[in-house]
Parts: structure tokens; C-alpha cells; sequence
């Protein structure tokens, strides 16, 4: 018993040193990736299946969870799984998922069930969790058991022979304290995105004037100082050629193929490289922004544009990725999206019949004549000096009881609500 409350007692104590430690630090997230080539035989049949069981084990735990007494969270972890084959069960071993990684696939799945239960408390559609036909990420959690970095090349991932080599370790910066990992399955190849803190500048970096940033269709951003930046990246050529050969061995067979299935995953490959090409640009935009003192912007409903008939503009452009990145930022203002910044004027007064494709705001009162986009912009930081037109902004989501979660569970796993005399579910 003893031995039990020391054994606590330093749990406790660690923990209070990190959250310590963390309050002088900053998190980053860096991607390498697992050099295919380099994989031997043996590694690329062990890493095919730690996917593969994985998706055994999520399909296990919806399946076992179909009885209204079990729980997810209750779920028993063996080293046996049962996989569904036709019409029958067959029982087999894990033998490249550890331990360690079959617990983060179950709190993985726990972690989904709080964010449909979330998005049903503020309101939401939300429908059950589905068996999965694959399994595309799993968390390392624990540093040098579940994942550990050798040298400037070379990591060792468990359930992995050997030590895999990678590109990409020389971008972490120096000093760095490496948390958990996440291995990814992706149509370029596998990689993993790494979690690590790093210790805040100590300096007092010199930054520029503050900026406001108006966000549009036609011209994605605009900024208070007169720039204007075009962010957007549409579907290449080679990607629209692959949906239509889809869609013609579709057409000629009428099924799936093995042909048609090599087709899909050419395709899969051009998507991420365009969503690669978006994730740069985003970061290099943000990077450009964030060298100003502050930089004020509006919560837009980038969403609501779709139906506005703006669809394709905003599904090429950056918007959303650089919104995203802009308000984890502590130097960075939203303001709420009712606040006037297009129809307000400097001279307080408000442009009321401004359309929205009169692109030049000419203020009928004080005559003050303007870029429409510029004039938004600059509005920004007026409207962003009052306190009342701010936004608070909230990361992440809310903490949930054990009792809201239970409620919900139910529906997320699709569980029937009750078993009628026969011992049948209701239909």
C-alpha cells in the first residue's frame, strides 16, 4: 500500500513539474517522412500491418460495443482480436501492434465519441461510428517506448524492426523535448508527425506595425498597408484526366476494378500533393503576417460562402488553413463578423447602400473615396481597438462528465436503446 502511494505521490509530482515546464515553453508539430526505399522486406510487411490491426481492433471494440452494457471505454484489451470473414469469426494475434499502441487506438475511439457528443450538445446532426474498411493514423504516445529518435536519420517506432530511416530530423530546432508521435498512412507514403516543445525566445523580437486583414473571393487577402494576396491553388490538369478515367472504367464495367482501384489511388496521390501546395502556401502567408506588432481580422463565415455562390473560389483558396493558423496566435484580434467593417467610415458614419459589387467605397457623407478591400481592412484595427467588437476565440473542445459522454455513447456506437421480451433488439 505503501509502495502504491509513493508510486502515486511521484506521478503527481511529475506531473507538476511538466505543467511547469510547459508554461515556458511553446508546442510545434514537425512531419518526417519514413524513407520508402530504405524499407526492408520485413519493415514494409510490419508496417502494412500495424494498420491492418488496428482497423481489426476498432472494428472489434464497435462490434463488441453493440450491446447496451458495454462500453467502449470498458473494452478489454487481449492479444487476440476477432475479424469477421464471410460469415464467421476467425480469432487472431496481434503481432505488430503493441500493447501500448492497441490502448491509444481505444482512447482514440473513446476521443470520438466526446466530439459527437460535443457537436450534439451545441446543437448538431451527428450519426454513429461506423466499422472502418481502414485505419489511416495511430498515436505513440510514450517517448523511447513507443517512439524514440536515434540519430539526425534514424527512429525506432515499436512493433518495427530495426531503426527506419527518415527525412526530415534535421529541421527540429535545437533543445527541443520530444512528447508523443503519430504514425501516418498516407498515398505518398508513411510518415510521422512529431510533437515536441521548445523553450520561448528569450529575446524581445522587433516586430513590424500592426496590420489589419480583410479576407474575399476575388482577392483572397488584403491587407491595410495596400497589399493584395491571391491564395489560391486549383485542381491540376493530370488530377481532372484521373477522375474521368475513373469514371469511364466505372461506366464500362460497372464495378470496381483492379484497374479502377490503381485509378483512385492516383488520384488519392494528386490530392494530397495539392493539399501539400496549400499547407505551404498557408504557412508561408501566416509566417509573412505574423511578423506585425498585432494583426486584426474578422471572424468570416468562410462556410456561408459556399451557398452564396462562391463555392469553387473558396474551395481553391487558403482561407480556411490560414484562419486557422492565424487565431492560435495570442497577437492576433478576431472581431465578430456582424461588426461593419466594409459600410463603416472613419468619420463615424455608415455607407448603408454599399453592394456587394461595388468595389470602390465612396462614403456619402465626408466623401472619402477608397479600395473597397482596403478600406475593410483598415477598419479592422479602428474597430479592433474597442473591446466590445472582439470575439473570443476557443481552442479545442470543452471538458465533457463521464455523465454527458455515457449519454451520448449510445447513439455513437449505435447501440439500441432497449431489448424488447424476446430478447431481440427493436428494429
Amino acid at each position: 500500500m505503501d509502495s502504491r502511494l509513493e508510486k502515486n505521490q511521484k506521478i503527481k509530482n511529475s506531473l507538476i513539474e511538466t505543467r511547469l515546464r510547459r508554461q515556458s515553453q511553446v508546442c510545434k508539430v514537425y512531419k518526417v517522412k519514413v524513407q520508402d526505399s530504405a524499407l526492408s522486406k520485413v519493415q514494409r510487411e510490419q508496417l502494412k500491418m500495424v494498420f491492418v490491426e488496428a482497423k481489426w481492433l476498432v472494428n472489434d471494440i464497435l462490434n463488441w460495443s453493440q450491446l447496451p452494457e458495454n462500453k467502449p471505454w470498458n473494452y478489454k484489451l487481449t492479444k487476440t482480436v476477432e475479424v469477421k470473414k464471410q460469415d464467421t469469426f476467425e480469432t487472431r494475434v496481434f503481432s505488430c501492434l503493441s500493447a501500448a499502441n492497441r490502448q491509444s487506438v481505444q482512447s482514440e475511439l473513446v476521443s470520438n465519441i466526446k466530439t459527437l457528443s460535443t457537436l450534439k450538445k451545441n446543437g448538431l446532426k451527428v450519426g454513429r461510428l461506423k466499422f472502418r474498411s481502414e485505419v489511416k493514423s495511430i498515436n505513440l504516445k510514450q517517448v523511447n517506448k513507443t517512439h524514440r529518435i536515434i540519430s539526425s536519420k534514424r527512429m525506432k517506432i515499436q512493433g518495427i524492426s530495426g531503426s527506419l530511416l527518415v527525412n526530415g530530423l534535421k529541421q527540429l530546432p535545437e533543445n527541443y523535448e520530444l512528447a508523443n508521435a503519430k504514425l501516418l498512412n498516407t498515398s505518398k507514403g508513411y510518415y510521422v508527425a512529431l510533437t515536441i516543445f521548445i523553450n520561448k525566445e528569450q529575446e524581445n523580437k522587433i516586430f513590424k506595425s500592426e496590420i489589419g486583414i480583410d479576407m474575399g473571393c476575388q482577392t483572397a487577402i488584403t491587407i491595410s498597408d495596400g497589399r493584395k494576396i491571391v491564395a489560391s491553388i486549383e485542381e491540376t490538369d493530370r488530377l481532372k484526366r484521373l477522375q474521368r478515367k475513373s469514371a469511364r472504367q466505372l461506366r464500362m464495367n460497372g464495378k470496381t476494378t483492379n484497374n479502377r482501384r490503381k485509378t483512385q489511388l492516383l488520384i488519392q496521390k494528386e490530392y494530397q500533393k495539392i493539399s501539400n501546395q496549400k499547407n505551404d502556401l498557408a504557412n508561408k502567408i501566416v509566417a509573412d503576417l505574423l511578423q506585425h506588432k498585432n494583426v486584426y481580422m474578422q471572424d468570416e463565415n468562410l462556410k456561408g460562402w459556399h451557398k452564396g455562390g462562391h463555392g469553387k473560389a473558396v474551395q481553391h483558396s487558403v482561407l480556411g488553413r490560414v484562419k486557422a493558423k492565424l487565431v492560435l496566435s495570442p497577437r492576433v484580434i478576431v472581431l465578430d463578423r456582424f461588426v461593419p467593417t466594409s459600410k463603416g467610415c472613419e468619420c463615424g458614419q455608415k455607407h448603408d447602400n454599399l453592394k456587394l459589387w461595388d468595389r470602390t467605397f465612396v462614403c456619402p457623407h465626408c466623401g472619402l473615396t477608397e479600395d473597397r478591400d482596403v478600406h475593410a481592412a483598415k477598419n479592422m484595427i479602428r474597430y479592433g481597438k474597442d473591446n466590445n467588437n472582439i470575439k473570443l476565440v476557443r481552442q479545442g473542445l470543452s471538458e465533457l462528465t463521464p455523465a454527458d459522454i455515457e449519454s451520448l455513447a449510445a447513439q455513437a456506437i449505435g447501440q439500441p436503446n432497449s431489448v424488447n421480451e424476446t430478447g431481440r433488439f427493436p428494429p
